[in-house]
């Protein structure tokens, strides 16, 4: 089982004096806040931002949340966004401006790099490259190199970085590093130890464990979340609804036990695909990979359970039959809730963006829920067998 470490506790813990010493936090469900008088108002005014004026600012519920996921992820500050894709944007763009460069390392969520394209029409520039343990990213900083964005792992082929190599150059040359962090969570992987200087979190996923918030929060030194707030949130406008905050609470609660879950029942699943000869390759930091297994027992305390594999025959009707079959498994585009999914590659239509972006068309990505593991392996060898004429 996980050690729950003194930060998770007490990150857990409800400041239940302010709430009436209910167990369950109170929402407050508000968009506005009245004053006792007239100086308290003004009180307020001179910080609008952090005082409870009005919620698209801050939320006594929100900043809750917001305390809890910076002690998990041991960062001074975090703040809370409507989105994943909120708190990636609002990121961006308070901290890069015209004439400056990002550098992105391997494969990110796709959206994310949609709008890192997109601001090249304000004169942002970008360079995404292919790196590996051989790869010195020296070669690829430039001078306006304002910051470097990854994920480890990384989206579709799971690939983990030498984080603390990485942030080594980056802060040697004063470039800021951010990371997605989302795949591993604060539980299993804690990037702020290595110098990376801001985390971003799909809260959607695991945080949310239960496929029924959409939220995203960064964290970081509160000089750089001021920023943020100050633009990428007030600007921006992605505020993050009181109840929301309020179901990540409650959801962070069983989040080491759900993990601790899903570790578990992504090596055995993991085991029995490597050990399949239908399965071409399999895509996850657990996989045969020296290198991987290296970097994992580095940074890693336990294994997210979103992973990929390739099918050996990659014809567009043996992968539907595959999917079909399977019982356990639902068609999905999101993950981290109770329910295992999964979501081909290939659409029959879109072979030449695949080669684009370097992935088979028999790529297939699963999400392990918190279904019994048997049961997941057997509904995956029935749809193996049937797809396969077994």
């Amino acid at each position: 089982m996980l050690d729950l470490d003194i930060n998770i506790c007490s990150a857990i813990n409800e400041e239940m004096e302010n709430n009436f010493y209910s167990i369950s936090p109170v929402i407050a469900q508000t968009s506005n806040f009245s004053f006792k008088n007239y100086d308290d108002f003004l009180k307020a005014c001179e910080d609008e931002k952090n005082s409870y004026m009005y919620t698209r600012g801050s939320n006594p519920t929100t900043k809750m949340l917001e305390k809890k996921i910076a002690q998990l992820e041991k960062g001074e500050r975090c703040k809370v966004f409507s989105s994943g894709m909120g708190a990636i944007s609002s990121t961006l763009f308070s901290l890069v401006k015209r004439g400056e460069h990002i550098l992105v390392l391997n494969t990110i969520y796709g959206q994310a790099l949609t709008f890192i394209k997109y601001l090249e029409k304000f004169g942002v520039s970008y360079s995404n490259i292919k790196i590996d343990e051989f790869t010195d990213i020296r070669n690829f900083i430039k001078e306006n190199t304002k910051l470097i964005y990854m994920e480890s792992p990384s989206s579709q082929h799971m690939e983990l970085l030498d984080i603390e190599k990485i942030t080594k150059i980056a802060k040697d040359k004063k470039i800021l590093t951010v990371i997605d962090n989302t795949w591993a969570t604060p539980i299993f992987q804690k990037p702020l130890e290595y110098g990376v200087d801001i985390v971003i979190h799909s809260c959607s996923k695991y945080i949310g464990g239960n496929s029924d918030v959409v939220a995203g929060a960064v964290i970081s030194k509160d000089e750089i979340i001021q920023n943020i707030f100050e633009y990428g949130h007030q600007c921006l406008g992605a505020t993050n609804a009181p109840f929301n905050s309020w179901l990540l609470i409650r959801s962070l609660r069983t989040l080491p036990m759900r993990m601790n879950f899903h570790s578990e029942s992504v090596k055995r699943i993991i085991d029995f695909l490597d050990s399949d000869i239908r399965i071409k390759k399999v895509y996850h930091p657990y996989s045969k990979n020296e290198y991987q297994n290296k970097l994992a027992k580095k940074y890693l305390k336990g294994y997210g359970s979103l992973l990929a594999f390739e099918l050996c025959d990659e014809t567009f009707e043996n992968i539907k039959t595959f999917v079909n079959t399977l019982k356990c498994f639902k068609i999905g585009v999101s993950w981290g809730g109770h329910e295992s999914l999964i979501l081909p590659a290939f659409k029959g239509n879109n072979s030449e963006s695949l080669i684009q972006r370097g992935i088979s068309k028999s790529h297939i990505r699963i999400y392990i829920g918190l279904e019994a593991t048997e049961s997941l392996i057997q509904d995956l060898k029935s749809a193996l067998d049937k797809a396969f004429n077994i």
